[in-house]
């Protein structure tokens, strides 16, 4: 590798695989991946891992293979955060401001965070993030967004915290200590998933972001440009796979293979003559492609309608101007777009390829995988300012917020980002 250019390496560590791209930094908005690699991963279940071992195994194999493609050596890297156990809370801090002239100042606004941390934090979970939503001046209706050199007797701090279990980063920083993986910065996954997969414009007019991975299923909402939403369903392509091996009576691998091969949620599109041969537990069966793909769309049904039933108790699904964007391996089965139109009721496509990253001709295709997108997406992220995220609040004022964060969002100085 050319020293002279600055590199970046990328891990997305995924429920059935981990995802690894090396790139040249040419510019913030100009990445040649140089290096590329997955692994299956068969020590997590659910987003979580199950075996510490067999996750070091997937990192060191992916990790591997892609500095070979490289020809270099991986000793620190972006880290995707699995978000099945990711849990956002609204919560808030009121400081009065005793100086003499009543200025606020930046030690005003630590002490409001400082404060709603406080009724939050448990023992066991660690804060990954806190973003403030805006400033409550005098008990004043409108909120602002910055209110640093600005006047007032008290102040409210409204923020939205991120947190997760002790015990999961724990487990994930064993693990990439056991890879001999240095950690330059964790993003949660469905952060850096957005960052490759939608337009400036899309984040700007309201859009969501729905991720179908292999254990879970993950909602990013936009708004105004920003995070306004996210949210994790225990639902995913593994979950399709097993209601197939159960209902035909046929292994794991049996199912997956009869799901990646002929496997489509859009019943206009599948002829009734067309057959499939598989091998059941008692021998070769005989299937209607037909009958296939009703097993299929009963699981992606389930999986949709618990989206909508999330974007409705929000009051979000009524923002989504730009619709739906659809991401993730399980995202990609024939039909998909066309269903989502239909269950959640508003326009939706599949993810946007990140122009910003790219590689030679002979592995573009590859990269444009949707294996390799989070991956895009922490290169992307490792290039930007984007740490004033805004998820989910989980309190019961969240609709107040909600309507609220559209007019106040709030850009952190460096003082106050230095904090995490």
């Amino acid at each position: 590798m050319n020293e002279a250019v600055p590199s970046v390496v990328a891990i997305d560590i995924g429920t059935h695989k981990v995802s690894v791209l090396i790139g040249k930094v040419h510019a913030p908005d100009n990445i040649q991946v140089i290096g590329m690699a997955t692994a299956r991963n068969r020590g997590m279940n659910k987003g979580k891992i199950v075996s510490l071992d067999k996750v070091i195994t997937a990192i060191k194999n992916a990790v591997q293979e892609a500095e070979d493609m490289a020809e270099c050596r991986v000793h620190s890297a972006w880290i995707s955060i699995p978000s099945a156990e990711l849990k956002s809370f609204y919560a808030s801090g009121r400081t009065p401001i005793e100086n003499s002239d009543h200025t606020i100042t930046t030690s005003e606004v630590v002490r409001a965070l400082e404060l709603a941390k406080a009724s939050h934090l448990t023992s066991d979970h660690y804060l990954v993030s806190a973003v403030p939503l805006g400033f409550e001046l005098d008990d004043s209706a409108e909120w602002v967004q910055n209110p640093i050199r600005m006047s007032a007797h008290s102040m409210m701090g409204h923020y939205q915290l991120m947190m997760l279990p002790i015990s999961t980063m724990q487990n994930l920083d064993r693990a990439l200590k056991g890879a001999n993986i240095g950690v330059e910065k964790m993003v949660v996954s469905c952060l850096a998933t957005a960052e490759a997969s939608l337009l400036k414009d899309e984040k700007e007019y309201g859009v969501c972001l729905v991720d179908i991975g292999a254990g879970t299923t993950n909602i990013a909402v936009y708004l105004d440009g920003r995070l306004a939403l996210t949210h994790t369903l225990q639902r995913g392509g593994e979950h399709v796979t097993r209601d197939i091996a159960a209902v035909l009576q046929t292994t794991t691998e049996e199912a997956e293979r009869l799901k990646l091969l002929y496997g489509c949620v859009d019943l206009k599109v599948v002829k009734p003559d067309h057959m499939i041969q598989f091998q059941g537990i008692d021998g070769p069966q005989t299937i209607s492609r037909i009958e296939l793909a009703e097993i299929i769309i009963a699981r992606y049904e389930e999986i949709l309608t618990q989206v909508h039933q999330e974007l409705q108790r929000n009051g979000a699904i009524h923002g989504l101007y730009h619709g739906v964007v659809l991401t993730g391996d399980a995202s990609q089965i024939e039909g998909m777009v066309n269903l989502a139109r239909h269950m959640l009721g508003v326009s939706a496509h599949l993810g946007n390829p990140p122009v910003q990253v790219h590689a030679d001709e002979q592995n573009q295709a590859a990269l444009r995988r949707s294996q390799y997108t989070t991956a895009a997406g922490l290169l992307m992220f490792s290039q930007s300012d984007t740490q004033d995220t805004i998820v989910e609040a989980t309190d019961p004022e969240k609709l107040t917020v909600f309507k609220r964060v559209g007019r106040a969002w709030s850009a952190l100085n460096n003082q106050l980002k230095s904090i995490f």
